[in-house]
């Protein structure tokens, strides 16, 4: 190029050259303004040294080592050329895109992204299929086996106390074992409980096999939102997602009648069991086939097996008495999970209470005839269903990721449809109360159970969930027995007023939370964690009073570019 250039814009291509060579390092545009600071602190400090002997001697040397490897880099260029043209297009990109087993911020993980979001959305719907299908084959079984309406109670509370029992309990092994494995064995475990409901001949052993149907439900979602997590990992974003994510449970509760009750008009009532076993068998086979369950697990398979897991295989290290105090620390003695646990139960009692109880207020209390009523639990659900979804992305949008505002708020709005719901007549007003409610409750319950998991350790995340969630079913349990009491002696009046006074407690509960960020939040001009650029600030720290290069600086920065290796 240079012989085919002409004389007048050689003087012009020097002068170019020499400004190059004695040009400062420059720092990388896209990194934030507080690391751009630490470079311009650490130039400082190199500058302050330069004027001492060793560190001239010392420059000298190294000023002489690099001109020798650009001698070498440049010898060799030719040679590297010919190499690289003969390796395939898909081996050079990913020799680009990596280095020293790092992620690469070019590595496109969209596509399975959304397979996965679609399969665990899908593996729920049917997980509620083998679940909600209880008061479709109930009756014909009380009629056959000649029970009572209080006989049949049992198996509707063995089913909520192990699923109760479990949230709390299984935290830890969900923690441990791949979230795959784990929403597989519940698929397969709940296909067999309805199967073997089929033919089961006494309502003692209809009891036992509904409660092992709990046991194995209580892995569903915990496992989900493990999968959840690990595809979504940046907390300023994954809000809305989970939100879209938890309409799954409409979905699914809105498909069991349609599938179930048509089955069960052709089939019998056998058929409100065999079908959702074989609609989870199906799931089953169909994510042990496709499902992934991480970024590190689609690395492994697709060549870039060190991507993730030099980051994960720490997390899974843990020993008894290690994991025991874990526990200890960042779970029972965690004051953010206790304060959550307060809200999500006052929240649960209140919408446990509307969902058992407006049926029947509805009748004594403002004369509306069941199908009327039955439209004010349907604005409910829908009502719920937008409210998750504009609460998730409201928390992205205008709270950076923050859950604390967007349920205190929430909470707050509570009190006043509450209110309106006893004080209104007009059906439609009702409606829109009963709107109101599930708009502003159904939220601070999706979200509380996202934000457990944010602010504890990864590793431990299932725990977390599971330990509020466990509080959460308290609340719900308090709603029935004791509410009926309190209705006996206060009235309707008494009831709703006390459900205000709990939607306020609930607020206040969450207003110390308000700031309260998720752990290992990113930083969006970087690829990294608020963690990695703590260690690099305590390490530039370090390097500024003793010295040191750029590199060093961005050495500890990790993941770092190949080019930007090659360029510093």
């Amino acid at each position: 190029i240079r012989c085919r250039g002409s004389s007048r814009a050689r003087p012009e291509q020097a002068r170019r050259r020499a400004a190059h060579t004695t040009r400062q390092p420059q720092m990388c545009l896209s990194r934030s303004a507080s690391e751009r600071s630490l470079v311009q602190n650490e130039q400082s400090s190199s500058s302050s040294l330069a004027a001492s002997p060793a560190h001239a001697k010392a420059a000298a040397a190294a000023s002489a080592v690099e001109a020798q490897l650009r001698q070498r880099a440049h010898a060799a260029a030719p040679e590297a050329a010919r190499q690289a043209a003969r390796q395939s297009p898909l081996r050079r990109a990913r020799d680009e895109s990596s280095d020293d087993g790092w992620p690469s911020a070019t590595f496109d993980t969209s596509r399975w992204r959304w397979r996965e979001f679609a399969l665990i959305y899908g593996a729920y719907m049917t997980l509620l299929l083998a679940r909600k299908n209880y008061g479709f084959w109930l009756p014909s079984v009380l009629s056959e086996l000649g029970a009572g309406k209080g006989e049949a109670g049992m198996l509707g509370s063995t089913f909520e106390i192990a699923y109760g029992s479990c949230a709390l309990l299984n935290g830890i092994l969900i923690d441990l074992v791949p979230p795959k494995a784990l929403l597989v064995g519940a698929l397969l475990t709940s296909a067999g409980v309805n199967v073997a409901l089929g033919s089961a001949g006494s309502l003692g052993m209809m009891a036992l096999l509904w409660g092992s149907n709990g046991v194995a439900q209580s892995f569903g979602w915990p496992s989900i939102t493990n999968v959840f997590l690990a595809w979504f990992p940046d907390p300023a974003s994954r809000g809305s997602w989970y939100s879209l994510l938890s309409t799954c449970q409409n979905a699914g509760a809105a498909l069991v009648p349609l599938v179930v009750s048509a089955t069960v008009a052709r089939f019998g009532w056998r058929a409100a069991v065999y079908t959702p076993a074989a609609a989870a068998a199906a799931a089953a086979f169909v994510l042990a086939a496709l499902l992934f369950g991480s970024p590190a697990a689609v690395a492994a398979v697709h060549g870039k097996g060190d991507m993730q897991v030099a980051r994960d295989a720490p997390q899974r290290k843990l020993g008894g008495s290690g994991l025991a105090s874990m526990l200890g620390k960042h779970v029972l003695l965690n004051g953010e999970l206790w304060l959550m646990g307060a809200s999500y139960f006052c929240i649960s009692l209140v919408r446990t209470s509307l969902s058992d109880w407006s049926a029947i207020f509805l009748e004594e209390a403002k004369g509306m005839q069941m199908h009327t009523a039955a439209r004010c639990l349907f604005a409910m659900e829908s009502g719920g269903f937008v409210g998750s979804l504009v609460a998730g992305a409201a928390s992205d949008r205008f709270f950076a990721g923050r859950r604390g505002p967007v349920v205190c708020i929430c909470s707050s709005l509570l009190v006043p449809a509450l209110v309106a719901i006893l004080v209104l007549d007009s059906p439609l007003a009702l409606q829109a109360a009963y709107a109101w409610v599930g708009f502003c409750a159904f939220p601070v319950h999706v979200l509380l159970g996202l934000f457990s998991r944010e602010v504890t350790p990864q590793h431990l995340s299932s725990s977390a969930g599971g330990f509020v969630k466990c509080i959460a079913q308290v609340g719900g349990a308090v709603a029935g027995l004791p509410l009926g009491f309190l209705q006996q002696r206060a009235g309707w009046r008494g009831v709703f007023l006390l459900t205000a006074c709990i939607s306020a407690a609930s607020a206040l509960a969450t207003l110390p939370l308000w700031f309260t960020m998720a752990q290992g939040a990113t930083i969006t001009a970087r690829h990294g964690t608020v963690a990695d650029f703590q260690q690099m600030q305590q390490a530039g720290s370090g390097r500024a009073c003793g010295g040191g290069g750029l590199a060093a600086l961005d050495s500890s920065s990790r993941p770092l570019r190949a080019a930007d290796k090659k360029r510093l």
